[in-house]
């Protein structure tokens, strides 16, 4: 559940405030712009709105035939809420390499493409369009891919929020769901809504990766925040759900971080990793630079010690495989027959 510091609304509000019925080929319209998207497929559904995938619509018409860009676009139930979604998107910009100033940015590399109202089933609601990052979210991914990812990926992961903290933000929602790893590797981060400048408290977390829940430390935004969550996460996917069932039933006041090290030291697959978590969950690293410098060194020697993670194998290069295997039977088959038949056996 994504918590945020404003009043929840009431189930007669929440009921009301869910009510977007948009299906698969419906369009969204920009009311200011103009620019119509057509829906795909829901992609998720959080506290302050709803995402879909969508094409945009050249004209007064779809260009069929033809390759489509594909977007998210997410539509807010409040304008007040989804600005600062916008806001973070619009900051995000500002914090690209200084190597990138000045050449062209094509629509698709931008964080944030558009934003606009638009009138649905009555209604005027805001919606802003981003780039479509497709992949798979961390738990799906090391759930088929396996532990052994974790030290790659953790290391890629580690990267994106040292970028961001060396431009004093703080990503703030950090979880598995909000970390998308592509086909060949790649980490991305989404939904920015949590983004927060440093020394400003939290805008929007989820309560089982909040320091605060834990009674870990304060709401205020500061690097520790995000390697904090970072540590609960690996603790919560390596451990396959034992950090859940350990801790569910523990009350409020009585979570500390040494119930997060427990679990850790009970899972054979967070071996290699504990002295690392220890020291983000009491918070002792100086910086993420050195947190990220000790997650590599730590990396590669689980890499020297083990099987080396591979690249997952693309489905159409498995198929060739199997084709080429069974044409060479074949043909050794009939090779060995034909033989046979010469020698009239």
């Amino acid at each position: 559940m994504t918590t945020s510091y404003k009043r929840p609304p009431s189930r007669k509000q929440d009921k009301k405030r869910r009510s977007v019925g948009l299906m698969p080929g419906d369009r969204v319209i920009g009311k200011w712009n103009s620019h119509i998207y057509r829906i795909v497929r829901l992609l998720g559904q959080g506290a302050n709105g709803v995402v879909f995938l969508v094409h945009q619509e050249r004209g007064s018409a779809p260009r069929l035939g033809k390759h489509q860009e594909a977007y998210a676009l997410k539509i807010g139930y409040e304008t007040l809420e989804l600005q600062s979604e916008i806001n973070a998107l619009q900051a995000l910009e500002a914090l690209k390499p200084a190597k990138d100033a000045g050449r062209p940015v094509s629509i698709s590399s931008r964080y944030l493409i558009e934003a606009d109202d638009a009138d649905i089933e009555g209604k005027q609601l805001p919606f802003y369009v981003m780039k479509y990052l497709p992949g798979k979210t961390l738990s799906k991914f090391i759930l088929k891919n396996g532990n052994d990812w974790m030290g790659i990926i953790g290391e890629k992961l580690l990267q994106r929020l040292l970028h961001l903290h060396q431009h004093h933000v703080v990503f703030g929602d950090l979880k598995p769901d909000n970390v998308m790893i592509g086909t060949y590797g790649e980490v991305n981060l989404i939904d920015y809504g949590g983004l927060t400048k440093e020394g400003d408290s939290i805008r929007q977390f989820t309560e089982w990766y909040d320091r605060g829940y834990w009674n870990a430390g304060t709401r205020k935004a500061d690097y520790c925040y995000d390697l904090f969550a970072y540590a609960v996460m690996v603790i919560h996917l390596l451990s396959k759900g034992l950090l859940h069932k350990k801790v569910a039933s523990t009350l409020p006041q009585l979570r500390e971080p040494g119930h997060l090290l427990k679990v850790a030291a009970e899972c054979k697959a967070l071996n290699p990793y504990q002295p690392w978590l220890r020291r983000a969950i009491y918070q002792n690293f100086s910086s993420t630079e050195e947190a990220l410098k000790e997650w590599k060194q730590l990396s590669s020697r689980i890499v020297r010690t083990g099987a080396s993670p591979s690249r997952p194998t693309p489905r159409w290069l498995r198929w060739s495989f199997i084709a080429s295997a069974l044409l060479l039977i074949i043909s050794l088959i009939y090779m060995f027959f034909g033989s046979n038949v010469e020698l009239g056996i």
